[in-house]
């Protein structure tokens, strides 16, 4: 294996994990205890966080699937070709669908939550029912995240 190939998926499966890992924690730990807190103190973290996190796991997001791309068509014996094809095709094509499926559902969330933030304190009801949105666009998304990389990490053996 050359150099080359090495580095490309070590850019592939570092900023992978930042993403899935951080999808999960936002998901399951992060975001429900934040809404524990109510919504003033978790608007105020919220803010102060995404300054930061959104960077971060859109970024990895974006070197994951990027790379991802080139590592299709820099290994040896695969190529764009053999997606849906073969055994390895398909287990890569479903990573694939997968990883933009998460990324959407990551999408929705920030924007239910970014629509959250704007909403009039006073409006239990809609605040309650962006919080449910949110919470269930987060699992979805860490969820096909975990998915892309169990179907990825299944190819090499398919």
């Amino acid at each position: 294996m050359d150099a080359e190939l090495v580095i490309m998926r070590i850019l592939h499966i570092v900023p992978g994990v930042v993403w899935v890992g951080s999808a999960f924690f936002a998901a399951f730990i992060l975001n429900p205890r934040l809404r524990a807190l109510g919504p003033d103190l978790e608007t105020q973290v919220t803010a102060s966080i995404n300054k930061v996190w959104g960077p971060v796991v859109h970024g990895s997001a974006a070197i994951t699937i990027i790379v991802g791309f080139l590592l299709i068509s820099s290994t040896p014996g695969r190529e764009f070709g053999d997606l849906f094809s073969s055994h390895w095709g398909w287990a890569i094509g479903i990573g694939m669908i997968a990883a933009f499926v998460a990324l959407l559902f990551g999408g929705f969330a920030g924007f239910s939550q970014s629509k959250a933030r704007r909403i009039d304190a006073s409006d239990t009801v809609g605040l309650a029912s962006l919080a449910m949105q949110t919470g269930v666009f987060e699992k979805l998304h860490a969820a096909m995240a975990l998915g892309a990389v169990a179907a990825m990490a299944a190819a090499r053996w398919v």
